[in-house]
């Protein structure tokens, strides 16, 4: 009894000092509706200083070697003036065939394979499309004298540079490696030997088969000549015969995927510890185009090299052929010979190729197992500066809690400025929490489910099986043309279907801020997940996104010039408009874009497609939508 007495007593005293203020509490509100916009606006605005600041020197760090064992450039090199001589010679018979047929120029290689005394085949591949693509590669083998055979690594080359020219020192230099990894005895690692054809779909055709994920291939997983596990893979990417300025790195590879940095940091230490040193660089960046900002220059290169690094990423596409062999969980880069005449003393032919290809693999064959000290998710300014993950995926983080925030904001507290009346409140009266109110959420699922329904059927018509399939009396480039304008009318009736039964039911459920509250929860959620998988896509999007949609306001009671000044905003930022704004910008036609979207798809199995059709146009079909709905809450 006593007990109860006091807690009674305490519990008064307690409320009477905290009594429920209805005023202050509305006050309180309002003053967040106004705030939260503000503070996604700076949230946003902070996250693009962050990246913007990534590439100066003061917020990366430099490059090192994690894994001890490589011992980058600390071996004695064999590749001499005979081996110099034996890669001219095959320069030359490359010259003689090169322009040949896809068999000849195999059987070619795969003669000069035996010659050597290596296990080498010739893999005939097909690539199923409605014009298929047909393709010898060539590969071989070197068994390693004191290994089982459970680990090898790959030298590659392509007969095409990415230049369009012929690989010929690519090509010559790898059969001149051939014949120096042949006689030495210190291998612990097999090394597989393989020229492809048809650039990206010969490397896949091969990676398939070496796998055995084709069935219907002509080497079953018993036939094919195989190795081990592949720890390491250097693609030479060397067109033409002359000499070289630039040594260019590629590592890009499918849906975001990057190679361990130790790997690139191997290939960086020994050009830059030879001598005389090989310049190295990002892809094919070997002219500065900042040269008339001396004081800002650095920081202009670094953020050029990262922009053009997210270019690949952003679409999934694999900067070179080094970057299919990720998706197997093989580290590999591609080196490219920029050519030059800039500066002569930096100037590089197939000596130092060699030289420089030869102590990469003895590096690699000191691994004790696969690469896994470094870092995998990283971002390159400069050849040897990185920028690791903890540094760059906060941005990300603000980006979606201005989302959050907007999108909690909208569906707690609405849009429309609440009033204090205290006349009209009954005595000892206390309101329901604001989370309890009842909300139409009927209307905001509707409409992101048919929107959703309609991203499934555009992502149907656009993958290259519909038309090969429905549309095979055309040519490719009209197939592809047909898809995209059946998509864009499949995306326009279903935005027209949905705002004509917004206006011709005119419902009191019909709730344009709590579909907008939905709409930025999806895109926060969106570029919170996407982010871990392929960062750059996830920020792409948060750049587009955020600042328009956390703008655009129901205006079905408003004015038409606001109402379709928003309409041509949003449909600039649909694939339709994003798809004219790069074709503009880039000088390609719709139909090359479209073609290599849909190849990336088919081929090398790009999320890109998948994520535009039934993630991002769903999306943007919705916010058009709310734009002719009205402000209830």
């Amino acid at each position: 009894m006593l007990l109860n007495k006091l807690r009674e007593r305490w519990g008064s005293k307690r409320a009477s000092k905290h009594s429920f203020d209805p005023e202050k509490q509305i006050r309180l509100f309002n003053l967040l509706q106004r705030l939260v916009p503000i503070l996604s606006i700076l949230l946003f605005i902070v996250g693009i200083g962050w990246i913007l600041a990534l590439p100066y020197e003061g917020y990366n760090k430099r490059t090192y070697i994690s894994e001890n064992a490589l011992l980058p450039g600390q071996v004695n090199l064999d590749y001499g003036y005979n081996d110099i001589r034996t890669a001219e010679e095959y320069r030359q018979k490359i010259i003689d065939i090169q322009d040949k047929d896809s068999e000849t120029r195999a059987r070619f290689i795969h003669q000069e394979f035996r010659r050597v005394g290596f296990v080498s085949a010739v893999q005939h591949f097909v690539i199923n499309g409605k014009e298929p693509k047909m393709g010898v590669n060539a590969f071989a083998i070197n068994r390693a004298p004191r290994s089982d055979g459970k680990e090898a690594l790959i030298l590659s080359a392509s007969w095409k540079s990415r230049t369009g020219e012929y690989n010929t020192n690519g090509i010559a230099s790898l059969l001149s490696l051939a014949k120096l990894f042949k006689r030495n005895v210190y291998w612990s690692k097999d090394v597989i030997l393989l020229v492809t054809d048809d650039g990206q779909a010969g490397t896949q055709a091969w990676l398939d088969s070496y796998h055995g994920i084709v069935q219907n291939d002509e080497f079953s997983s018993v036939v094919m000549p195989r190795s081990g596990a592949v720890q390491g893979v250097v693609n030479l990417d060397f067109p033409g015969t002359q000499d070289y300025q630039s040594l260019g790195i590629f590592f890009e590879g499918v849906n975001g995927q990057l190679p361990n940095l130790d790997l690139i940091n191997t290939i960086v230490l020994i050009a830059t510890r030879t001598s005389p040193s090989i310049h190295v660089t990002l892809h094919d960046n070997a002219h500065s185009l900042f040269e008339g900002f001396t004081n800002y220059r650095p920081y202009l290169d670094s953020l050029n090299n990262l922009l053009q690094s997210m270019k690949y990423l952003v679409f999934g596409h694999p900067s070179s052929d080094a970057g299919l062999y990720l998706r197997y969980k093989i580290d590999a880069v591609t080196i490219h010979g920029i050519i030059g005449t800039d500066d002569l003393n930096q100037i590089f032919g197939l000596n130092r190729i060699g030289r420089l290809v030869e102590s990469t693999f003895r590096s690699l064959n000191n691994l004790l197992e696969h690469f896994h000290q470094s870092f995998f998710f990283y971002l390159l300014p400069l050849p040897n500066r990185y920028v690791s993950i903890s540094q760059y995926m906060p941005p990300v983080i603000l980006f979606v809690c201005a989302l959050i925030f907007q999108s909690l904001s909208l569906y707690y507290l609405g849009t429309k400025k609440k009033t204090y009346n205290p006349e009209n409140e009954k005595k000892d009266f206390i309101p329901p929490a604001y989370s309890l109110e009842k909300r139409h959420t009927l209307f905001a699922f509707t409409v992101l489910i048919i929107t959703h329904v309609s991203g499934i059927i555009i992502f149907y018509v656009m993958q290259p099986s519909f038309g090969w399939t429905y549309l095979s009396q055309f040519d490719e480039e009209k197939t592809i043309l047909i898809q995209y304008g059946i998509s864009v009318l499949t995306a326009f009736m279903t935005t027209i279907i949905s705002i004509g039964w917004i206006c011709y039911s005119q419902s009191p459920e019909h709730d344009g801020t709590i579909l907008k509250s939905f709409c930025l929860a999806q895109g926060a959620l969106i570029i919170a997940t996407v982010s871990l998988l392929n960062f750059t896509l996830g920020v792409a999007t948060a750049m587009l996104i955020l600042v328009p949609y956390s703008l655009t306001q129901p205006c079905g009671d408003k004015s038409r010039c606001m109402t379709w000044l928003q309409t041509s905003v949003l449909i600039l930022l649909s694939p339709v408009g994003l798809a004219s704004i790069f074709c503009y910008t880039s000088n390609m036609s719709l139909g090359e874009v479209l073609r290599i979207l849909l190849s990336d798809y088919h081929l090398v199995r790009s999320w890109f497609l998948t994520f535009m059709c039934t993630v991002y146009w769903p999306i943007n079909m919705a916010m058009i939508v709310l734009v002719f709905t009205k402000t209830i809450s």
